[in-house]
Order: structure tokens, then sequence, then C-alpha cells
């Protein structure tokens, strides 16, 4: 039973290891899609945001496993856990506020940037409820907090500014008919 303990923490540490190596990544991500922003391309920030689900899938897992070992054994990689995501979080929102207000307010959107950026916002409520939850409520700085809401605030802001993508779906009801000129069947006479 030991073992499986053992092997456990190992797990742990290398998740953790992991999620380090994956914020060093994810910070030079969002360097460059700052960078390509300037020339009006947004690609780079889908490789950012890609990278970003990628920090919080192995975020879950390693929770998962802290909450499936022995308490005493781990509390040290738990305390470890936790400053991590709260460093990360605090790199995260820096990133997309500075992201976000280096974007100028007559730069061409592409068609789909509301769909682009929605999700983003919803990141961030739910990052700001995290926080403010009993886990993080002392330890959080105030910057971080202040980080989210400005970032929330520009994202609407670009939001309400871009283009969605066209509704191609079948609408509710259809079309109704446009009348013919009464003149296009005449004949036309010199």
């Amino acid at each position: 039973m030991a073992w499986g303990r053992d092997y456990s923490r190992d797990e742990v540490k290398g998740l953790l290891a992991a999620i380090e190596r994956q914020a060093t990544e994810a910070a030079g991500l969002a360097d460059r899609a700052q960078r390509d922003m300037g020339d009006d391309r947004f690609s780079s920030f889908l490789d950012f945001r890609r990278k970003i689900e990628e920090i919080r899938a192995l975020f879950a897992l390693t929770e998962e496993r802290l909450h499936g070992v022995d308490e005493s054994r781990l509390s040290d990689l738990r305390a470890e856990f936790e400053r991590m995501d709260l460093l990360l979080t605090t790199m995260l929102a820096r990133a997309m506020r500075n992201y976000f207000s280096s974007m100028r307010q007559d730069q061409a959107l592409p068609i789909g940037a509301r769909e682009l950026f929605e999700p983003e916002l919803r990141t961030i409520e739910q990052t700001r409820d995290r926080l403010l939850g009993p886990r993080y409520a002392d330890r959080v700085a105030p910057e971080v907090m202040e980080d989210l809401d400005a970032t929330a605030d520009l994202i609407r802001k670009t939001i309400d500014r871009a283009p969605s993508l066209p509704d191609f779906s079948e609408s509710p009801s259809p079309p109704k008919p446009t009348r013919r000129l009464r003149t296009l069947g005449r004949p036309i006479r010199n």
C-alpha cells in the first residue's frame, strides 16, 4: 500500500514540473501573441489559448491526484500546487491585460473575433470566482483582481465591436416573399 502512495507522490511531483514547463511556454506564447496582434494577426492568440487549456488540464489532473492520496503525505506538494496556481494565475492575468490593453480601438478584428474572445471572458470570471473562494481569498494580491477586472472590461469592449461569424443556419421562419414589379413581365416600348 505504501508503494501506491509513493508512486502518487512522484506522479504529483512530475505533474507540478510539467505545469512549470508549460507555464514558461505560455509566457513565450503570450509575448508572441501580443507582438503579432500589432500586425493584425490573431492566430498566435489561438496558440496561447491552446497552451492555457493544456495547463488547466494539468492543474485539474494534479488536483485530482492530490485528493486521491493521504493528505499528510502530500501537504508540501499541495502547498507547492497552490503556490504555482497563484503564480500562474497572476502571470496569466497580467498577460491577458497586456494583450487586450495593447489592442487599438481602430484595429481591424477578424470575422469570428466575438466567438474567439467570449470564452476568455467566461474564463476570467471563473478565475475571479475561484480566487475569491475560501482557498485563496486571503492570499491573492489586489493587483491580480484589478488585472482580471480590467481585462474583463477590455474584453467586453472588444466583443462589442467585434464581428461575429455569419449565421448560416436555417431561420425559424422563412423570409417573406418580395413583390415583383408589375412592369417586369411587360415588354419594353421605345
